[in-house]
C-alpha cells in the first residue's frame, strides 16, 4: 500500500470491510461477489489545498439495489471519519454490466503529488504528546499595547483553529500551563506556558468548527533542518 490519498482511501474503506480497489486503469475489477469500492483521483486545487476522491460502489443485480445503498452509506462513514466531505449520488442500475452502482464524491484537506498526501495545512500541531488532526489554521503573533515600550516584552499569543468531523471523539483538554509543537518540513515550532483564553465552537454540516485563542510566555524555534 502506497501513501497517496487514493491508497489512504483504499486502506480505510478495506479496514471496514469493504472490498475496494483502485479504479481502471490502474487495475480490473475481476467478476463481482458481492458490493466492492472503485477509488480514483478526482481534482486536485492546490491553490485552496483540496483534493477530490471519487469512488464508485457497485454491486451484483443478484443482491439487488438495498445491498448497493447499505455498502455506500458505510462507505461515507468511512471516509467522514477520514475527514472526507462527501457527497453520495442516487442508486443507479447498469444493465450491460448488471450492476447497481452508487457515486461517491469525497473531498479532502490537504495536497496531494503523485506519490505522496499531505493533509492539513501543510504543518502538523501537538497539544502536549496529543496530536491535532483536525488543524485548519493555526495563527501565532505578539500584540503589543500602550503599556508595552518593547516588542519582546509582549506576550504571545494564538489560535488554533479545527474542522472535527461528525461522530469524532474529542480529547480533553490539557492541563495548564501546557505546550504547543508544530512540525513542518524545515523545522520546529514550540511554545512553552500556554494557557487558553477563549473557545468557541459551532456545529455545522461539516462538523464541529472549534477555534481556540490563547497566551505562550515563550515560543522557540528549532534549527533549520
Amino acid at each position: 500500500m502506497g501513501n497517496t490519498i487514493v491508497d489512504k482511501v483504499i486502506g480505510g474503506l478495506s479496514k471496514a470491510g469493504i472490498r475496494a480497489d483502485e479504479a481502471y486503469p490502474g487495475a480490473r475489477i475481476p467478476a463481482l461477489t458481492g458490493a466492492v469500492a472503485a477509488v480514483r483521483l478526482g481534482k486536485v486545487d492546490r491553490a485552496v489545498r483540496t483534493t477530490t476522491v471519487q469512488i464508485m460502489v457497485m454491486s451484483p443485480a443478484a443482491f439487488g439495489g438495498a445491498a448497493c445503498e447499505k455498502t455506500a452509506l458505510k462507505a461515507v462513514d468511512v471516509l467522514q471519519k477520514m475527514n472526507g466531505t462527501c457527497t453520495k449520488d442516487i442508486c443507479r442500475f447498469d444493465e450491460m454490466a448488471d450492476v447497481f452502482y452508487i457515486d461517491i464524491s469525497a473531498e479532502f484537506f490537504g495536497c496531494a503529488t503523485e506519490n505522496n498526501w499531505l493533509a492539513g495545512p501543510g504543518y502538523a500541531v501537538r497539544i502536549g504528546f496529543q496530536s491535532m488532526p483536525y488543524v485548519v489554521r493555526f495563527q501565532i503573533q505578539r500584540c503589543t499595547d500602550k503599556d508595552i515600550t518593547a516588542i519582546s516584552n509582549a506576550v504571545w499569543q494564538f489560535t488554533l483553529e479545527e474542522l472535527i468531523p461528525p461522530g469524532i471523539s474529542e480529547p480533553l483538554d490539557p492541563a495548564e500551563p501546557f505546550t504547543v509543537t508544530i512540525d513542518r518540513s524545515l523545522g520546529q515550532e514550540v511554545l512553552e506556558g500556554c494557557k487558553w483564553v477563549s473557545v468557541k465552537r459551532e456545529d455545522t454540516i461539516r462538523g464541529i468548527s472549534q477555534i481556540r485563542s490563547g497566551t505562550a510566555a515563550v515560543r522557540k524555534n528549532s534549527t533549520i533542518l
